[in-house]
């Protein structure tokens, strides 16, 4: 599992791997992390090299995966809060059950092709570490959970935020706005 630092430094540098799931309370730099990674792919056109996916339409996945990007080199595959990586039994949800073990083949038996053809960005809101799909995108691509940031992270992430504006802030001053906006960053950014 990456870190949320790490993650944001190989963004930085440009470095886009084809295999990623984001989960996690911190939702803020959850999606500035995805809409990083979105930037790094590129222009995307709906339907034909960006796709997203859903619980509605999670068993599609597969195919889209397969089918090519007309006219562009990749595709970009967003799957968000699909389901499938929450603690469920097979009873609770056998299709959910299903779709994710047919998953976890195909990527370990495609893992070349999707690295040529696709990035595949799972984004949910919880994840269950002892599941094989989670496993197989830890082996073979980038895990990273977005946890609450404790609030010396959030004085460190301000200052910076401050430095980039060239603007001087006390420590107590930045523990004041924490406070006022209940550790929320899209309110204080």
């Amino acid at each position: 599992m990456q870190t949320i630092e790490n993650l944001e430094k190989e963004l930085k540098n440009g470095d886009l791997q084809n295999l990623y799931l984001l989960y996690g309370e911190e939702l803020f730099l959850l999606e500035m992390s995805l809409k990083k990674i979105k930037d790094l792919f590129g222009e995307c056109i709906k339907g034909i090299n960006f796709i997203t996916i859903d619980d509605t339409n999670v068993n599609e996945i597969i195919s889209d995966i397969e089918t090519p990007a007309f006219g562009y080199e990749k595709k970009l595959i967003i799957a968000r809060n699909t389901g499938l990586f929450k603690k469920e039994g097979k009873r609770k949800n056998a299709e959910l059950v299903n779709i994710r073990e047919k998953l976890v083949q195909y990527i370990n038996e495609n893992v070349d092709v999707i690295k040529q053809s696709v990035v595949i960005v799972f984004v949910e809101e919880e994840a269950d570490t002892k599941q094989e799909l989670y496993k197989t995108i830890e082996k073979l691509g980038n895990v990273c959970e977005f946890k609450f940031q404790k609030p010396i992270q959030i004085i460190k992430r301000l200052k910076a935020i401050c430095n980039g504006y060239k603007v001087q802030i006390e420590e107590n001053t930045i523990q004041y706005l924490i406070e006022c906006s209940r550790d929320k960053y899209a309110r204080i950014n």
